[in-house]
């Protein structure tokens, strides 16, 4: 392939469609199933009229059956604790010529090891972003990708209180820029932009 296309087509292109989360009428829905949980959804609007504006979201939270290989990461042993630590989606916005990459955790109750979980995710978004370069060319350096954890939980917040509208800010943890925010609301995707 030698036309130069924007990182969004190529993850479209190169991620199977059983992991893609849809975006619907500018609503990405992110949701957790499992029936203890508390923290049911976020909605985040994508608001598609910023101009030179695209995203595509996905997911690797895939749960593994009893007694079979993870479906994620079939590779690891899935017996080491932590090995195939997953998160609940993986949003990559491109704003003109910035990219972001959301790395985003739901958590019920205490968020225990979410940070380990964002990290396993930023490094599983380099090896992606690594595959692509070596076999397709975008339109944008990769290079300067800017990583975002995002926890959404039903413990009180620093930020609680916030308008959808306002900005959100991010602290460093762990060479992440992280923000924790309320569970089972909607937001804008510009508050998580700079």
């Amino acid at each position: 392939m030698t036309d130069k296309k924007p990182l969004v087509e190529l993850l479209y292109d190169v991620i199977a469609t059983d992991f893609q989360l849809p975006i619907k009428e500018d609503i990405l829905l992110i949701t957790e199933t499992k029936n203890q949980a508390t923290c049911r959804q976020v909605e985040i609007r994508m608001e598609q009229s910023v101009p030179g504006y695209s995203s595509y979201c996905f997911t690797i939270d895939k749960q593994r059956e009893k007694g079979r290989s993870d479906p994620v990461f079939p590779f690891f042993n899935p017996e080491i604790k932590g090995m195939c630590s997953k998160n609940e989606a993986i949003l990559v916005c491109q704003k003109q010529q910035k990219i972001y990459v959301f790395l985003i955790e739901l958590k019920s109750k205490h968020p225990g090891k979410y940070l380990k979980q964002l990290l396993s995710a930023k490094t599983l978004v380099q090896f992606i972003i690594a595959r692509i370069q070596l076999y397709y060319q975008c339109n944008y350096s990769l290079d300067e990708i800017e990583f975002r954890g995002i926890l959404f939980s039903c413990r009180q917040t620093p930020n609680d209180g916030l308008t959808k509208h306002a900005k959100i800010e991010f602290d460093n943890r762990n060479g992440l820029l992280v923000t924790e925010q309320e569970c089972n609301r909607s937001y804008n995707l510009t508050s998580f932009l700079t």
